[in-house]
């Protein structure tokens, strides 16, 4: 059918846990050299690594990537590209660590092929110290329990980057020299290099047998420190208002160092006609919104909240470019390191837009996630609430979900309730700001329920009030 080019839009299966025949990979491959570059930042830490391979044997078959050490949790979001190219790939673990299952081809013995991984952990940092003065600067520290790149094959060469936001660096860990000729750790500005390493062994698996040793940077940064706990999207379907409502029920909290004492009005405000501004203030921050956003409104367990400022979008025309509305957003209070913050914000958006139909059966675009950058939502609800006839509903996402739930929503003039999908999923990162697709029959005779229902409703609104019109409500008769 033709709905099946829209669903092309959504990357290839999902990935499926599984664990591999054996504790050991088969050595048909060699790192012939690896670079890592990982971005520090608050919530967040960005972790780049390319690999260069070269195949052993003809027909080696798949890679195993590593994502993460022995007993670590894989990457709350990653990707992997050979030759510069997305593929999907299969997850898995190798021993106790996670792993993704790569895909290579068709190749010749001594082919050589480039494999990037690009990865996001969340809450890799914390606070130290952890209680800080109004006007303090505020400090981090990475810790990783690892120094070399997980990888379950023998490596030639591997080199490592850390970047840190400013180049305020307190101390750093050491590594061991076991591999190391030169250097084994140099710093410049806001960067500390590892390495390079030579031939460095497996380092996960069975044949793993590399010297590890934990390492940590203790760092300034100048940005608040802002996570989500709990983010409650509700999406709602209206054909015959066509429209698309969105709205977010946010929990939102500083996570940065906590504030040391009272926290003063005064050097708030004077720190407004200041260049700097303490940096674990949060006090104003800014969503992107769809183009054709439109009835934005914004409020707190207190009530409305004026101090916003909402940016329309410009929809594609013609040849104008798109545009992405915004909306800055002052919080009713600044926000502090340890303080909570929470409030709701919708919009409205066409119906046009984001559905596509093909006779009865309907695809529903839904954007997963507004995202905020750097920012981590803990655990992150969808639910998603179709118009009611609606069958046959099924949930198509570019990524791993925790659940799917189907339901009933019960509203004013329904009969039987709309369908609903809750969707939960835990460690979501802007990455996954991507759009979820739903798909489902909705004949025609199905769009007339409402209509007919608030028809007979009125109709019996209307013979009540006939009806009660000729009682006779006299005590006494005449």
């Amino acid at each position: 059918m033709r709905l099946l080019p829209f669903l092309t839009l959504i990357p290839a299966a999902l990935a499926r846990a599984a664990r591999l025949q054996s504790a050991a990979a088969p050595q048909e491959y060699v790192n012939t050299a690896v670079a890592r570059t990982v971005e520090l930042g608050g919530s967040t830490t960005l972790v780049t690594t390319q690999y260069n391979v070269k195949a052993l044997n003809a027909d080696p078959g798949s890679y195993i990537l590593a994502l993460a050490a022995s007993g670590q949790p894989e990457p709350a979001w990653y990707e992997v590209l050979v030759g510069g190219k997305a593929v999907s790939v299969e997850a898995g673990r190798l021993g106790d660590a996670p792993v993704a299952v790569v895909p290579m081809g068709k190749l010749r013995k001594d082919d050589t092929v480039t494999i990037s991984l690009n990865a996001i952990t969340a809450h890799a940092a914390r606070p130290l110290p952890e209680e800080i003065e109004q006007r303090e600067p505020q400090f981090m520290i990475w810790e990783s329990d690892t120094t070399l790149v997980d990888s379950a094959y023998k490596c030639d060469v591997e080199r490592i980057k850390i970047r840190t936001p400013t180049s305020v660096i307190l101390s750093h860990g050491t590594v061991p020299k076991t591999y190391t000729r030169d250097s084994d750790v140099t710093k410049s500005s806001a960067t500390i290099t590892l390495g390079p390493f030579h031939g460095v062994p497996p380092t996960i698996g069975a044949d793993a047998s590399a010297e590890q040793s934990p390492f940590y940077v203790h760092y300034e940064t100048r940005e608040p420190i802002i996570g989500i706990r709990t983010l409650k999207r509700a999406a709602e379907v209206s054909y015959w208002g066509a429209n698309l409502n969105i709205q977010d029920e946010v929990g939102l909290f500083n996570d940065g160092p906590q504030l040391k004492g009272q926290f003063s009005r005064l050097a708030h405000q004077q720190s407004r006609f200041h260049a700097g501004k303490p940096a674990q203030v949060l006090s104003e921050f800014t969503l992107r919104l769809p183009p054709s956003a439109h009835s934005v409104y914004y409020y707190d367990v207190i009530g409305n909240v004026s101090t916003s400022r909402f940016r329309p979008g410009q929809p594609a025309v013609g040849k104008k470019r798109v545009v992405d509305g915004s909306l800055e957003l002052r919080p009713r209070y600044p926000v502090l390191g340890g303080w909570n913050y929470s409030f709701t914000v919708g919009w409205d958006m066409p119906l046009a837009e984001n559905l596509r139909t093909d006779g009865d059966r309907a695809i529903l675009e839904v954007p997963f996630l507004t995202p905020l950058k750097g920012v981590v939502v803990d655990q992150e609800e969808l639910t998603i609430v179709l118009p009611e006839g609606a069958t046959d509903v099924e949930v198509f996402a570019p990524f791993p979900l925790d659940s799917i739930y189907h339901g009933v929503h019960r509203t004013y003039l329904d009969t039987i309730g709309r369908p609903k999908v809750v969707i939960t999923k835990r460690s979501v990162t802007e990455n996954h700001a991507v759009p979820v697709y739903v798909t489902y029959s909705y004949p025609l005779s199905a769009r007339f329920t409402k209509p007919l229902a608030a028809g007979a409703f009125a109709g019996s609104a209307l013979a009540l009030f006939m009806l009660l019109r000729r009682v006779n409500y006299d005590i006494e008769k005449k």
